[in-house]
């Protein structure tokens, strides 16, 4: 009998730790969050954007307090010609300071995967890679459903153009069960006097509508640089995604 109760509180936390890994975010569109994956949690990421380029990752926690990931993209996929494979893999790592109680969670980490080709040349993303970064997260269930703030520092490793710290900010607001909308504010310090002519002296600003289908599924459509700062190309960059969460 004991050991029936016992079996079946697992289980139940099994349930609940997977609900938690779909409710709390580890990122917002590209900004982290102080969210981390439990142990033995999996996250597949897959992402599919303009030019026909998909990005997949595979991040994986670890002992509640650190979790680890890897990414890789690839453009052209369904156009004529050999695909445009990135240069590079990214890698992610973070570990969590502070869980969330009375203060806001805190967490550090380091990203080196950003958006959009990767120019050799120039040795950075269209997008850059957040680099090392630090992040606040705190939630809020209000009247108006679930209100999560989260803001950051970063200084990236992709600065053989420009060499500057970063500012980041996201939040993320759930009216209903399964539905959330999100913005995501990129201060692009170290991009405004870029020689490679991305940034258009403005800030990004991203926005995205996500959707959780059960404990384990959930798929965004992200709006990107809603603010026209990306000087080669100034219009709205669409990108839809799709990802998976679950326990080994």
């Amino acid at each position: 009998m004991r050991r029936a109760v016992a079996l079946a509180l697992a289980l139940c936390g099994a349930a609940g730790a997977a609900r938690a890994g779909v409710a709390e975010p580890i990122y917002i569109v590209d900004a982290p969050t102080a969210g981390l994956l439990g142990h033995g949690e999996y996250h597949i990421q897959g992402r599919v954007g303009p030019e026909s380029s998909i990005l997949g990752a595979l991040r994986l926690g670890f002992k509640q307090v650190v979790h680890l990931g890897v990414s890789f993209g690839v453009a052209g996929v369904f156009e004529r010609g050999t695909p445009d494979l990135n240069e590079r893999a990214g890698f992610e790592a973070r570990l969590r300071l502070v869980a969330e109680g009375q203060a806001p969670a805190v967490a550090v980490g380091f990203s080196s995967q950003g958006a959009g080709r990767y120019q050799e040349s120039l040795g950075r993303y269209e997008r850059k890679s957040k680099g090392f970064y630090a992040v606040a997260s705190r939630n809020w269930r209000a009247f108006l459903g679930q209100v999560s703030l989260h803001g950051g520092i970063n200084y990236s490793l992709e600065r053989t153009d420009q060499e500057s710290v970063d500012l980041f900010a996201a939040a993320d607001w759930g009216p209903f069960t399964g539905l959330a909308f999100v913005l995501e504010w990129d201060a692009a310090l170290d991009d405004d006097e870029s020689a490679a002519g991305y940034g258009s002296g403005r800030t990004y600003l991203d926005a995205a509508v996500r959707v959780t289908y059960g404990d384990n599924l959930t798929m965004m459509l992200v709006f990107r640089d809603l603010t026209g700062n990306f000087a080669p190309d100034p219009r709205v960059w669409r990108e839809f995604e799709v990802a998976y969460v679950s326990f080994f």
